[in-house]
């Protein structure tokens, strides 16, 4: 059993997007749902602000690539930012510190420690 969680955790990536045309609430939730309707897409999180979303997928079913894509088709300049990885925080399983969309690689951990 503890294997084939393993297992999925290492195929889960996730990436950052910057969204330069992400403007309001309405912006936002465009960005959400292009990026959900990819089955392959298990996690969005969308932070306004900071104009940026950060994409948790499976690795062997999408890519960066098709995400960026599927951005671009619904008419947002999605620039790759970063990539996530678990000392970042974007992984919430297990994790003390639950942001929305994890740590500083994020672009969320700033807003929600100013708090």
């Amino acid at each position: 059993m503890f294997a084939g969680l393993f297992a999925m955790n290492v195929m889960a990536e996730n990436v950052k997007f910057t969204i330069s045309n992400m403007h309001c609430e309405n912006c936002a939730k465009r960005v959400e749902n292009a990026l959900k309707t990819n089955e392959a897409v298990s996690e969005v999180k969308v932070n306004l602000e900071s104009q940026s979303v950060c994409v948790s997928y499976d690795a062997q079913k999408t890519n960066v690539e098709a995400i960026q894509k599927a951005l671009t088709a619904a008419n947002f300049q999605a620039e790759i930012a970063k990539q996530c990885d678990k000392e970042e925080g974007c992984h919430h399983e297990g994790t003390e510190n639950k942001h929305e969309c994890g740590g500083e690689g994020c672009g969320n951990h700033q807003e929600k420690t100013q708090e």
